[in-house]
């Protein structure tokens, strides 16, 4: 099949990159130069394992292609997924620029070629949005009707930043909402040799699924790290309490997300939960739980950057700084607010993420960044030895092996453990886990 994707961030790169594996034709649409450059030579604009192999092998097949023209994008086409962003507004609701500009695009470009390809809608939006915002865009630019002249579908993703590839090719279920019943027949033709339940919905089911499961997730999180603070205040070690209640698949139903750890991040549960938050207080619903994760997640981080200061440490190196490993995510990161927060008190910063390259970091990652740590470049290091001059060091990200982190110890160095490192001797000096 011939597929275009509008957007070429994580989810379109890894979409792209999958689809041409698969063996479809890819043409990825952005209108930032230098993306569609390296689309265009096979090379990755993000940082996820698999994609640079799967890209360059597209590319090298005949199958990738890259243009910032729209109408390259629609013509020939049998569908388009769109793929671009729907960032945070500073009150909490979402921001649907991104997706109203690519519809404008698509449905100018489709009035021209006379082309009708299947409209998929990936981009995470509220319930109501693809019927009331993207569909009234599609009719009046194209001068037609949905499910009469072309049909529209809302395809959520479930792909987590560093296992994208693994989560396309094993996804949890494929859901399509129609805007037509049987609009997304098309569409469960790419999936027909994958695993997972399929659901066909109502534009507005599919929508809200979306936000059901970012929510959820960012609840067990809050759940396990607020366990956790109450089990430490007592002496007892919460890893072991939360392996005896994630042995529960009965009632407990899954144990992703519920390990205790440190405060959640990353460029979709922040951003959903205050899109809902922003919608409930909109639609006069009162929401406390939901409030209450947020203020949670804050607490985690703000209880955290006190217990860094209780120490009185002059220089702290951080075992990572995007919002989890294998990624150089770092929007809503709540390790960038642990090292502002650093930075603020006057204390010494160094930073090792082999991930985060400032030089190439685009879009609301490197927005996002530059306005929360302004020179995050002056704090990187290309080492782990580069952080043994420290006094305390925070591992971040499960990066770092048993040895180096009894290494550290060994010289007298503090460590904070939010990874859980396995394998570490935890009553020597020093050492202290976030919430064991």
């Amino acid at each position: 099949m011939k597929i275009s994707i509008f957007g070429m961030g994580y989810v379109g790169v890894v979409s792209g990159a999958c689809l041409v594996r698969d063996g479809h034709d890819v043409m990825g649409v952005d209108p930032v130069v230098s993306k569609v450059a390296d689309l265009a030579e096979g090379r990755s604009p993000i940082q996820e394992p698999g994609i640079p192999e799967l890209l360059a092998a597209g590319h090298q097949a005949g199958r990738l292609t890259a243009s910032t023209d729209p109408v390259k994008g629609v013509r020939d086409a049998d569908m388009i997924w769109i793929c671009v962003g729907t960032p945070s507004e500073p009150d909490g609701g979402i921001n649907l620029s991104y997706v109203q500009a690519a519809l404008g695009e698509i449905g100018r470009a489709m009035a021209e070629t006379k082309h009708h390809p299947l409209i998929v809608l990936r981009s995470t939006s509220l319930p109501g949005t693809t019927a009331g915002t993207a569909i009234p865009i599609l009719e009046a630019a194209t001068g037609g009707k949905v499910g009469k002249d072309f049909d529209v579908v809302f395809h959520p993703e479930f792909l987590r930043e560093g296992t994208a590839v693994a989560d396309f090719d094993d996804p949890p279920k494929i859901v399509i909402g129609e805007a037509r019943p049987g609009a997304g027949e098309l569409l469960l033709k790419v999936y027909e040799n994958y695993p997972g339940p399929r659901f066909q919905l109502e534009l507005g089911e599919a929508e809200m699924v979306k936000y059901c499961d970012n929510l959820f997730h960012g609840l067990k999180l809050t759940f396990a790290n607020e366990v956790g603070s109450v089990a430490k205040s007592v002496g007892i070690d919460s890893r072991r309490v939360a392996e005896v209640f994630c042995a529960d698949r009965k009632l407990n139903i899954s144990e992703k997300y519920l390990r205790p750890g440190f405060a959640y991040g990353g460029s979709c549960l922040p951003k959903d939960l205050k899109a809902i938050l922003r919608f409930a207080s909109l639609h006069a619903i009162n929401v406390p739980m939901l409030q209450g994760i947020l203020e949670s997640n804050i607490v985690q981080i703000d209880n955290f950057v006190r217990r860094v200061l209780a120490h009185q440490p002059t220089t702290v190196g951080m075992v990572g700084v995007a919002f989890k490993p294998n990624t150089d995510d770092m929007r809503e990161s709540p390790f960038i607010k642990v090292a502002k927060a650093m930075v603020g008190e006057g204390i010494g910063l160094k930073i090792y993420d082999p991930c985060v390259q400032t030089d190439k970091l685009i879009g609301a990652n490197k927005e996002q960044v530059q306005r929360a740590l302004r020179h995050l470049e002056e704090f990187l290091v290309g080492n782990l030895s580069d952080l043994g001059d420290c006094d305390m060091i925070l591992i971040n990200h499960a990066t770092v092996d048993a040895a180096q982190v009894q290494a550290w110890l060994a010289k007298g160095i503090k460590v904070m453990d939010l990874a859980n490192i396995a394998g570490v001797d935890r009553h020597m000096d020093g050492y202290e886990g976030i919430y064991w």
